[in-house]
């Protein structure tokens, strides 16, 4: 199975029938809720304190409330760029996102970040793992070829994965612009629309680990617990290397962990970099997904 299988009209129509499925089914909507509830109390954590701040300090000025948050937000957006190593890059790299940028608005996708790979599963564990435990994919392949099957899906959930970030971006976006009126309508929608890049860009690795592990079963509970495993796995474990060993954080880079907030970097060759090396861990998950599916009795 090769991307030479793919029928561009077959694939639109798989795409499309996917799509209205992720919409109509119950997985398509646990995952839009836990995004929409997670994005939406990331932005509430990094706001509630200002409001609060604001409503008691009527006499303190927009300007003086935001340096208030610059100052209690910078040690933890140092660790979470830089972890235990914050160098003069890092200092020069957190300015450009707490001054240079709305502070608030990045502190937020610093949360999004860590948290969007860790939701990706609940929205991509059931590409093909579902069809292939009740053998439903045998009519289809009357039709059609395997790599249209299997691409199509890819391509569908990917679109939902961005989907739902537009939305959570775009609601937290116009509650910054129209309620709490401290940073130009410019400023908001074009860090909006670099922190949609950079999210929708991180995002497509973890989809295709999603649809390679949903092709290595015909269960979707097992799909959604490996991919699970995986993804917040080589985290969690980059994490426990690193406090342990020299060097043991670069367990993290068996997975975009280790690359993907250079995608909030003020360098734009380090952004186009970054975002090129996600697609090739994308493309690398994918090949990896679609040799699999490409061997499964179907």
């Amino acid at each position: 199975m090769s991307l030479r299988d793919v029928n561009s009209r077959q694939l639109g129509l798989i795409c499309r029938h996917s799509l209205v499925n992720a919409l109509r089914s119950g997985s398509g909507l646990v995952y839009l809720m836990l995004a929409l509830f997670f994005g939406l109390i990331a932005a509430n954590a990094v706001i509630s304190p200002f409001e609060l701040i604001a409503s008691q300090r009527t006499e303190m000025s927009p300007a003086m409330l935001e340096q208030n948050l610059v100052t209690f937000a910078r040690p933890v957006i140092e660790w979470a760029i830089g972890r235990d190593q914050v160098d003069v890059g890092t200092v020069a790299w957190v300015d450009y996102l707490l001054r240079e940028r709305p502070a608030l608005m990045s502190a937020i996708f610093v949360v999004l970040v860590i948290g969007t790979p860790l939701l990706i599963p609940f929205g991509g564990f059931n590409q093909t793992s579902g069809d292939i435990g009740n053998r439903g994919l045998r009519y289809l392949l009357l039709r059609t070829e395997r790599a249209n099957i299997y691409y199509g899906r890819l391509l569908a959930t990917m679109i939902v994965v961005i989907g739902v970030q537009i939305l959570v971006i775009a609601i937290v976006a116009l509650y910054l612009w129209l309620k709490l009126q401290i940073y130009a309508g410019v400023d908001i929608l074009a860090w909006s629309l670099q922190g949609l890049f950079a999210l929708s860009v991180l995002s497509l690795p973890y989809v295709a680990v999603c649809a390679w592990l949903s092709a290595s079963t015909d269960s979707p509970m097992f799909s959604l617990v490996m991919s699970t495993a995986v993804i917040g796995g080589v985290l969690l474990g980059a994490a426990i290397a690193a406090a342990r060993w020299d060097g043991g954080g670069l367990l993290a880079w068996l997975l975009p962990w280790g690359v993907q907030h250079h995608l909030f970097r003020p360098e734009l060759h380090i952004v186009a970099l970054t975002a090129g090396a996600c697609l090739l861990y994308t493309a690398l998950f994918a090949w990896l997904g679609a040799r699999k599916f490409g061997t499964r009795d179907l």
